[in-house]
C-alpha cells in the first residue's frame, strides 16, 4: 500500500500556480478589443463648432420663412384693399353718371354708404374734352386722403361723357298747342256728358 508523503507549503503553492496557468489561457491568447483611433474618438459627439454653425443656419432660415410669411400677408392684405377700393369707385361712378351726384369737381368726400370696414374717401375731377361737347371725369378713392408724402389714391376710373349743361340728356318738352288741344277736347267732351246729361248744351 503506497502512502503519499505530505506536501510542504511552498511545494503546494507551486503546484497550485501550475495548475492555475493550465486551466486558464494565457494573458497573450486572450482576445484583445481595437482601441478607436483620434478620428473615431471626435464622432463620438458634435465639437461646439458644428453646434454653432448649425444654430446659425437654423436662425437664418427662421429669419427668412418670417419675411416670406410677412411679404404674404402684406400682400393679401393690399389686395383686399384694391379690390375693395375698386368696388366703391365703380358704385360712385355709376351714381354720378345716374345724377344722383353732381358733376362738379370736388376734395376728398367720406363714403358713408360703403358698408366697408375702415373710412373711404371719393374725389371728383372734370377735364375738357378734345372734342367738342364732351368732358373727362376722373374719379378716384382712398382710404388715407391725409397722405402727403404719396399719392393717396388707391384706384381710379375715368369716363367720358355729353356735357349736361348742354342738356342733351333732358327729355324734350311737350309740345304747348297740343297740349292745348287736348285739354279743350277734353273739356268738350265732359260738357257735353254734363250737358246731355243735364238737358243739352248751352
Amino acid at each position: 500500500m503506497k502512502t503519499f508523503n505530505a506536501l510542504p507549503p511552498v511545494g503546494l503553492s507551486n503546484w497550485c500556480k501550475r495548475l492555475v496557468a493550465k486551466i486558464a489561457p494565457p494573458h497573450s491568447s486572450r482576445p484583445q478589443l481595437a482601441r478607436p483611433t483620434g478620428t473615431q474618438r471626435s464622432r463620438r459627439g458634435l465639437s461646439l463648432l458644428e453646434v454653432v454653425l448649425a444654430l446659425t443656419i437654423l436662425a437664418v432660415a427662421a429669419a427668412l420663412l418670417a419675411q416670406i410669411t410677412k411679404q404674404a400677408t402684406d400682400n393679401g392684405l393690399m389686395a383686399q384693399k384694391l379690390s375693395t377700393a375698386q368696388m366703391l369707385c365703380e358704385s360712385k361712378m355709376s351714381e354720378v353718371l345716374a345724377g344722383a351726384i353732381p358733376l362738379t369737381s370736388t376734395s376728398w368726400t367720406q363714403i358713408t354708404d360703403s358698408g366697408r370696414r375702415g373710412s373711404w374717401y371719393y374725389q371728383i375731377q372734370t377735364v375738357t374734352a378734345q372734342r367738342p361737347n364732351m368732358i373727362g371725369v376722373r374719379l378716384s378713392v382712398t382710404d388715407a386722403p391725409e397722405a402727403t408724402t404719396y399719392n393717396p389714391e388707391l384706384f381710379f376710373i375715368v369716363r367720358w361723357m355729353i356735357d349736361p349743361s348742354l342738356g342733351l340728356d333732358t327729355p324734350p318738352a311737350a309740345d304747348a298747342s297740343a297740349t292745348g288741344t287736348g285739354s279743350t277736347s277734353s273739356g268738350t267732351s265732359s260738357g257735353g256728358s254734363a250737358s246731355g246729361s243735364a238737358g243739352g248744351f248751352q
